[in-house]
C-alpha cells in the first residue's frame, strides 16, 4: 500500500513539474526539452503531455527545425484554459474582473451601485457577475473560483468581517457576503492585501513591500518576501488609521486625525462636488484653489508615507483609484517623502501600482490561479 501511495505521489509530482515548466517557459518547448530539463524519461513526459493536451491545458503550436529526423513539435500553454473572477465591493460601486491563468485580463466592468448589507444587494451583484461572464462568453466549467475583496479587516479563521468603516459593517459573518455566489468556490479578502499580492505577482520577486490603497477609504498591506503579513490578529497594514494629526479631523472609524480622514479620495472629489478626473484636470490647468487643496492633501499623504517608510524600511506602492492620476506627481511626492525621513535621498522606493483601480479585483482572483498551479 505504501509503495502504491508513493507511486501515485510521484506521478502527481511529475505532472505538476511538467505543467509548471511549460507555464514558466518564455517560449514554446518540445517534449525533449522538458525531459532534459526535468531529468524525466521521454515516455513519462509523453504520457503527461497527452493528458494535458486531452484536457485542453496545453496545445501543439508549431515545430522546430529538424536535426536529421522528424521536426520536434512545440507545445505551449493554453492561457484561457481556466479563469477566475475578482469582485471588489465598495461603498458606491462594484468592480469585476476576469483573468486567465497568466493573470491576463479577459474583461473588466465597473458598476455604480450603493452598498447595502442586505441579501438582495449580494444577489444583484451575483446576477451582474453572471451577465458579465455571459458577455465575455466564458464557460463556467472553466471557472476556478470567485474572490471578493472588501475595504475592511477579514478574519479568515473565524470567517468574520471584523470591521469595514466605509461599508459601516462590524463583526458580520462572511457567509452573508458569499451565499449568493455559493455555486462556485468563493472567498473574501481585504482589498489592500489583495492589491499588494497582485503587485507582488507581477514583479515575481520575493521582496518586502508596503501597499497603500488610496480610495474613499485608505487601506494598506504588508508583504514580506512576497507573502502577505497579516499580523497576530489579522489587522496589519491598517495605515489609514494611524494618527497624523492629534485631535484632528473626524474619521469614519470614530477617532480623529487618521490618515484616512485627510487622504480619502473624497477630499478631492466628493467634498468639492467633483470627480477625480475633473479635479486633476483643473489642477493641470492651473486652478489656484484646486492647487491649494492638492498641496494640503499631498502634505498629509507624505506625512503618512514618511511614517510608513521609517517604520518599515522597504518599497511602498501607491495604489487604488488615485494611482491613475499620480504619474506626473510621483517625483514631487518622492522628494517630499525623502525630506521627511531621516535616511532617504533617493525616492525610488515609492512606486505606483501597475493595476491601479483593478488591483484588488486581480489580487483576489489570483488566489485561485495560484491554487490551481500549485495543487491541480
Amino acid at each position: 500500500m505504501q509503495k502504491a501511495l508513493t507511486s501515485a505521489a510521484l506521478r502527481q509530482s511529475n505532472r505538476r513539474r511538467i505543467y509548471q515548466y511549460v507555464y514558466q517557459s518564455a517560449t514554446p518547448v518540445t517534449k525533449q526539452e522538458i525531459a532534459g530539463a526535468l531529468e524525466l524519461s521521454l515516455p513519462t513526459v509523453s504520457n503527461n503531455l497527452n493528458d494535458f493536451l486531452e484536457e485542453g491545458l496545453l496545445a501543439y503550436c508549431g515545430t522546430q527545425a529538424s536535426t536529421g529526423g522528424r521536426k520536434p513539435r512545440t507545445i505551449s500553454l493554453v492561457d484561457d484554459a481556466r479563469f477566475s473572477v475578482g469582485i471588489s465591493i465598495m461603498d458606491d460601486m462594484v468592480r469585476l474582473v476576469a483573468i486567465n491563468i497568466r493573470a491576463h485580463e479577459l474583461g473588466y466592468q465597473k458598476i455604480r451601485k450603493k452598498f447595502s448589507h442586505a441579501p438582495d444587494y449580494y444577489q444583484e451583484v451575483a446576477r451582474q457577475m453572471e451577465c458579465f461572464l455571459d458577455r465575455l462568453s466564458l464557460n463556467r466549467q472553466r471557472l476556478l473560483g470567485v474572490g471578493i475583496s472588501v475595504p475592511g479587516i477579514v478574519d479568515a479563521q473565524r470567517q468574520r468581517l471584523v470591521f469595514a468603516p466605509t461599508l459601516d459593517l462590524r463583526d458580520v459573518p462572511l457567509s452573508d457576503l458569499t451565499e449568493a455566489f455559493s455555486a462556485y468556490p468563493v472567498r473574501v479578502e481585504n482589498d489592500a492585501t489583495a492589491s499588494g499580492y497582485a503587485e507582488s505577482w507581477v514583479h515575481s520577486e520575493k521582496r518586502n513591500l508596503v501597499y497603500l490603497s488610496l480610495e474613499r477609504g485608505v487601506g494598506g498591506a504588508i508583504l514580506l518576501g512576497g507573502k502577505p503579513y497579516t499580523g497576530d490578529n489579522g489587522r496589519s497594514g491598517e495605515f489609514g488609521h494611524i494618527c497624523i494629526v492629534p485631535d484632528g479631523r473626524p474619521c469614519r472609524c470614530g477617532r480623529r486625525g487618521c490618515l484616512e480622514a485627510y487622504c480619502s479620495t473624497s477630499r478631492l472629489s466628493d467634498d468639492l462636488g467633483l470627480r477625480l478626473e475633473e479635479f486633476f484636470h483643473m489642477l493641470r490647468c492651473g486652478n489656484q484653489q484646486i492647487a491649494l487643496t492638492w498641496e494640503r492633501y499631498r502634505n498629509s499623504l507624505t506625512d503618512g508615507l514618511a511614517m510608513i517608510r521609517m517604520g518599515m524600511d522597504c518599497d511602498i506602492v501607491l495604489g487604488g483609484m488615485l494611482a491613475a492620476y499620480l504619474e506626473d506627481q510621483l517625483e514631487q511626492l518622492r522628494r517630499e517623502v525623502c525630506q521627511k525621513t531621516l535616511f532617504d535621498t533617493d525616492g525610488s522606493f515609492l512606486k505606483l501600482d501597475c493595476f491601479q483601480s483593478h488591483s484588488a479585483c486581480v489580487g483576489t482572483a489570483l488566489f485561485y490561479v495560484e491554487h490551481f498551479l500549485a495543487e491541480f
